[in-house]
Protein backbone atom coordinates (compact mmCIF):
# COMPACT_ATOMS: atom_id res chain seq x y z
CA UNK A 1 0.00 0.00 0.00
CA UNK A 2 1.34 3.43 -0.98
CA UNK A 3 -1.59 5.78 -0.37
CA UNK A 4 -4.28 6.04 2.31
CA UNK A 5 -7.23 8.40 2.02
CA UNK A 6 -9.02 8.58 5.35
CA UNK A 7 -12.52 10.07 5.22
CA UNK A 8 -14.43 11.99 7.92
CA UNK A 9 -11.26 12.81 9.83
CA UNK A 10 -10.03 16.21 8.63
CA UNK A 11 -13.39 17.73 9.53
CA UNK A 12 -16.93 16.51 9.15
CA UNK A 13 -20.46 17.87 9.46
CA UNK A 14 -21.88 14.35 9.61
CA UNK A 15 -21.26 13.51 13.25
CA UNK A 16 -21.81 16.73 15.22
CA UNK A 17 -23.42 14.83 18.09
CA UNK A 18 -20.12 12.98 18.71
CA UNK A 19 -17.08 14.85 20.09
CA UNK A 20 -14.54 15.37 17.28
CA UNK A 21 -11.62 12.96 17.59
CA UNK A 22 -9.85 13.60 14.28
CA UNK A 23 -6.70 15.07 15.82
CA UNK A 24 -6.04 11.97 17.93
CA UNK A 25 -7.03 9.57 15.15
CA UNK A 26 -4.70 11.26 12.65
CA UNK A 27 -1.77 10.88 15.03
CA UNK A 28 -2.73 7.24 15.60
CA UNK A 29 -2.75 6.47 11.87
CA UNK A 30 0.58 8.29 11.45
CA UNK A 31 2.17 6.07 14.12
CA UNK A 32 0.76 2.96 12.40
CA UNK A 33 2.28 4.07 9.08
CA UNK A 34 5.67 4.54 10.74
CA UNK A 35 5.45 1.02 12.16
CA UNK A 36 4.72 -0.39 8.69
CA UNK A 37 8.13 0.69 7.44
CA UNK A 38 6.64 1.89 4.14
CA UNK A 39 6.61 5.49 2.81
CA UNK A 40 2.79 5.73 2.69
CA UNK A 41 1.08 9.02 1.77
CA UNK A 42 -1.72 9.93 4.19
CA UNK A 43 -4.58 12.03 2.78
CA UNK A 44 -7.21 13.50 5.13
CA UNK A 45 -10.74 14.24 3.96
CA UNK A 46 -13.10 16.05 3.82
CA UNK A 47 -12.61 19.67 4.89
CA UNK A 48 -12.57 22.46 5.35
CA UNK A 49 -9.36 21.92 7.30
CA UNK A 50 -8.63 24.28 10.19
CA UNK A 51 -5.80 26.77 9.46
CA UNK A 52 -4.99 27.05 13.15
CA UNK A 53 -4.16 23.31 13.12
CA UNK A 54 -1.79 23.51 10.15
CA UNK A 55 1.09 22.28 12.32
CA UNK A 56 -0.91 19.12 13.13
CA UNK A 57 -1.70 18.33 9.50
CA UNK A 58 1.93 18.96 8.47
CA UNK A 59 3.33 16.76 11.23
CA UNK A 60 1.06 13.74 10.86
CA UNK A 61 -0.28 13.77 7.27
CA UNK A 62 0.75 14.65 3.72
CA UNK A 63 -2.50 15.97 2.22
CA UNK A 64 -5.56 17.52 3.83
CA UNK A 65 -8.70 18.89 2.25
CA UNK A 66 -9.13 22.65 2.60
CA UNK A 67 -12.70 22.43 1.30
CA UNK A 68 -15.79 20.30 1.57
CA UNK A 69 -16.59 18.25 -1.55
CA UNK A 70 -15.71 20.38 -4.57
CA UNK A 71 -17.90 20.19 -7.68
CA UNK A 72 -18.09 21.84 -11.08
CA UNK A 73 -19.79 25.08 -10.04
CA UNK A 74 -18.30 28.56 -10.49
CA UNK A 75 -19.17 29.86 -7.01
CA UNK A 76 -17.19 26.97 -5.48
CA UNK A 77 -14.21 27.68 -7.73
CA UNK A 78 -14.29 31.41 -6.96
CA UNK A 79 -14.33 30.59 -3.25
CA UNK A 80 -11.13 28.55 -3.65
CA UNK A 81 -9.13 31.75 -4.18
CA UNK A 82 -9.97 32.70 -0.59
CA UNK A 83 -9.21 29.21 0.69
CA UNK A 84 -5.87 29.04 -1.13
CA UNK A 85 -4.92 32.41 0.31
CA UNK A 86 -5.51 31.03 3.81
CA UNK A 87 -3.23 28.04 3.14
CA UNK A 88 -0.58 29.36 0.75
CA UNK A 89 2.09 29.64 3.46
CA UNK A 90 1.69 25.97 4.44
CA UNK A 91 2.54 24.30 1.11
CA UNK A 92 5.85 22.48 1.48
CA UNK A 93 7.62 19.26 0.56
CA UNK A 94 5.49 16.41 1.91
CA UNK A 95 2.78 18.83 3.14
CA UNK A 96 0.07 19.67 0.63
CA UNK A 97 -3.20 21.49 1.36
CA UNK A 98 -5.65 19.76 -0.99
CA UNK A 99 -8.15 21.66 -3.17
CA UNK A 100 -9.94 18.35 -3.90
CA UNK A 101 -10.21 16.42 -7.13
CA UNK A 102 -10.53 18.15 -10.49
CA UNK A 103 -14.17 17.76 -11.66
CA UNK A 104 -13.40 17.63 -15.38
CA UNK A 105 -14.73 15.61 -18.29
CA UNK A 106 -17.59 13.17 -17.73
CA UNK A 107 -18.85 13.34 -14.12
CA UNK A 108 -21.37 11.93 -11.69
CA UNK A 109 -21.75 8.32 -12.79
CA UNK A 110 -21.44 6.88 -9.29
CA UNK A 111 -23.74 9.30 -7.43
CA UNK A 112 -27.17 8.21 -8.63
CA UNK A 113 -27.88 11.35 -10.68
CA UNK A 114 -26.71 10.12 -14.07
CA UNK A 115 -23.68 11.40 -15.95
CA UNK A 116 -23.05 14.92 -17.14
CA UNK A 117 -20.28 16.88 -18.83
CA UNK A 118 -18.30 19.30 -16.69
CA UNK A 119 -20.49 22.36 -16.14
CA UNK A 120 -17.57 24.77 -15.88
CA UNK A 121 -16.89 26.79 -19.02
CA UNK A 122 -13.61 26.16 -20.81
CA UNK A 123 -12.24 29.41 -19.41
CA UNK A 124 -13.26 28.34 -15.89
CA UNK A 125 -11.59 24.97 -16.39
CA UNK A 126 -8.32 26.68 -17.34
CA UNK A 127 -8.67 28.95 -14.30
CA UNK A 128 -9.09 25.90 -12.08
CA UNK A 129 -6.06 24.08 -13.51
CA UNK A 130 -3.95 27.23 -13.24
CA UNK A 131 -4.88 27.85 -9.60
CA UNK A 132 -4.40 24.20 -8.56
CA UNK A 133 -0.94 24.06 -10.20
CA UNK A 134 0.31 27.45 -9.03
CA UNK A 135 -0.95 26.91 -5.47
CA UNK A 136 0.56 23.42 -5.40
CA UNK A 137 -2.55 21.32 -4.78
CA UNK A 138 -2.30 17.57 -5.40
CA UNK A 139 -3.76 16.83 -8.83
CA UNK A 140 -6.34 14.05 -8.94
CA UNK A 141 -8.97 13.68 -11.61
CA UNK A 142 -12.58 12.93 -10.69
CA UNK A 143 -13.90 11.70 -14.04
CA UNK A 144 -14.85 8.65 -16.09
CA UNK A 145 -11.48 7.97 -17.72
CA UNK A 146 -12.88 5.72 -20.44
CA UNK A 147 -14.85 8.73 -21.74
CA UNK A 148 -12.07 11.31 -21.53
CA UNK A 149 -12.39 13.87 -24.32
CA UNK A 150 -9.59 15.67 -26.16
CA UNK A 151 -10.28 19.03 -24.52
CA UNK A 152 -9.98 17.61 -21.01
CA UNK A 153 -6.89 15.65 -21.99
CA UNK A 154 -5.30 18.86 -23.29
CA UNK A 155 -5.89 20.53 -19.91
CA UNK A 156 -4.32 17.65 -18.01
CA UNK A 157 -1.25 17.34 -20.24
CA UNK A 158 -0.17 20.96 -20.70
CA UNK A 159 3.43 20.53 -19.58
CA UNK A 160 4.05 24.26 -19.32
CA UNK A 161 1.21 24.66 -16.81
CA UNK A 162 2.07 21.47 -14.93
CA UNK A 163 5.66 22.69 -14.54
CA UNK A 164 4.41 25.28 -12.02
CA UNK A 165 3.69 22.59 -9.43
CA UNK A 166 7.00 22.88 -7.50
CA UNK A 167 6.54 26.66 -7.16
CA UNK A 168 6.48 28.70 -4.00
CA UNK A 169 3.53 30.90 -4.87
CA UNK A 170 1.24 33.38 -3.19
CA UNK A 171 -1.78 35.50 -3.91
CA UNK A 172 -0.85 39.19 -3.84
CA UNK A 173 -4.25 40.66 -4.75
CA UNK A 174 -7.83 39.48 -4.42
CA UNK A 175 -11.22 41.14 -4.38
CA UNK A 176 -14.63 40.23 -5.72
CA UNK A 177 -13.60 40.89 -9.31
CA UNK A 178 -9.99 39.77 -9.71
CA UNK A 179 -7.04 37.91 -8.25
CA UNK A 180 -3.31 37.99 -8.98
CA UNK A 181 -0.75 35.30 -8.10
CA UNK A 182 3.00 35.24 -8.37
CA UNK A 183 5.44 32.38 -7.84
CA UNK A 184 8.93 31.07 -8.48
CA UNK A 185 10.50 27.66 -8.91
CA UNK A 186 13.36 27.53 -6.42
CA UNK A 187 15.02 24.69 -8.36
CA UNK A 188 15.12 26.25 -11.81
CA UNK A 189 14.71 29.94 -11.09
CA UNK A 190 11.61 30.15 -13.31
CA UNK A 191 9.22 32.93 -12.34
CA UNK A 192 5.46 32.97 -12.91
CA UNK A 193 2.58 35.41 -12.66
CA UNK A 194 -1.14 34.76 -13.15
CA UNK A 195 -4.04 37.15 -13.67
CA UNK A 196 -7.62 36.01 -12.96
CA UNK A 197 -10.87 37.74 -13.88
CA UNK A 198 -13.34 36.66 -11.18
CA UNK A 199 -16.12 38.95 -12.42
CA UNK A 200 -19.05 38.03 -14.65
CA UNK A 201 -18.07 40.55 -17.34
CA UNK A 202 -15.01 40.97 -19.60
CA UNK A 203 -12.50 43.10 -17.74
CA UNK A 204 -8.85 44.16 -17.63
CA UNK A 205 -6.73 42.64 -14.86
CA UNK A 206 -3.23 43.77 -14.04
CA UNK A 207 -0.54 44.44 -11.49
CA UNK A 208 2.64 46.51 -11.42
CA UNK A 209 6.06 44.88 -11.25
CA UNK A 210 6.39 46.43 -7.79
CA UNK A 211 3.20 44.71 -6.65
CA UNK A 212 4.43 41.45 -8.18
CA UNK A 213 7.84 41.96 -6.52
CA UNK A 214 9.41 41.02 -9.86
CA UNK A 215 11.71 42.85 -12.27
CA UNK A 216 10.23 44.03 -15.55
CA UNK A 217 10.23 40.98 -17.83
CA UNK A 218 9.08 39.57 -21.14
CA UNK A 219 7.52 36.12 -21.10
CA UNK A 220 5.17 33.50 -22.54
CA UNK A 221 1.48 32.86 -21.83
CA UNK A 222 1.30 29.18 -20.93
CA UNK A 223 -2.14 28.26 -22.31
CA UNK A 224 -1.76 29.91 -25.71
CA UNK A 225 2.02 30.00 -26.13
CA UNK A 226 1.75 33.68 -27.08
CA UNK A 227 4.82 35.84 -26.48
CA UNK A 228 4.54 38.58 -23.87
CA UNK A 229 6.52 41.66 -24.87
CA UNK A 230 8.41 43.60 -22.23
CA UNK A 231 6.14 46.09 -20.48
CA UNK A 232 7.88 48.53 -18.16
CA UNK A 233 4.83 49.25 -16.00
CA UNK A 234 3.68 45.72 -15.22
CA UNK A 235 1.43 42.90 -16.39
CA UNK A 236 -2.09 43.39 -17.70
CA UNK A 237 -4.57 41.49 -19.85
CA UNK A 238 -8.12 41.91 -21.07
CA UNK A 239 -9.86 38.75 -19.89
CA UNK A 240 -13.21 37.12 -20.54
CA UNK A 241 -15.49 36.36 -17.56
CA UNK A 242 -13.88 33.84 -15.16
CA UNK A 243 -10.82 33.57 -17.42
CA UNK A 244 -7.11 33.77 -16.64
CA UNK A 245 -3.72 34.46 -18.19
CA UNK A 246 -0.61 32.85 -16.72
CA UNK A 247 2.95 33.75 -17.72
CA UNK A 248 6.39 32.27 -17.38
CA UNK A 249 8.67 35.28 -17.21
CA UNK A 250 12.13 35.61 -18.70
Amino acid sequence: MDFIKCDDICDSRLYREIPFSGWHETEMIHRAILKSGRPIVLSLSPGPAHPDRAWQYCRYANMWRITDDFWDEWHLLKNMFWRCELWQAHVDAGCFPDCDMLPLGKLGGGFGNGEWDCRLTKEEQKTMMTLWCLFGSPLMLGAELTKLDEWTLSLLTNREVLAMLPCKARQILRDGDKAVWTGSDLRTGARYAALFNLSDEPAPVGASWEELELPASAGTELWTGAALPLRETGLSAQLQPHACAVYRLQ
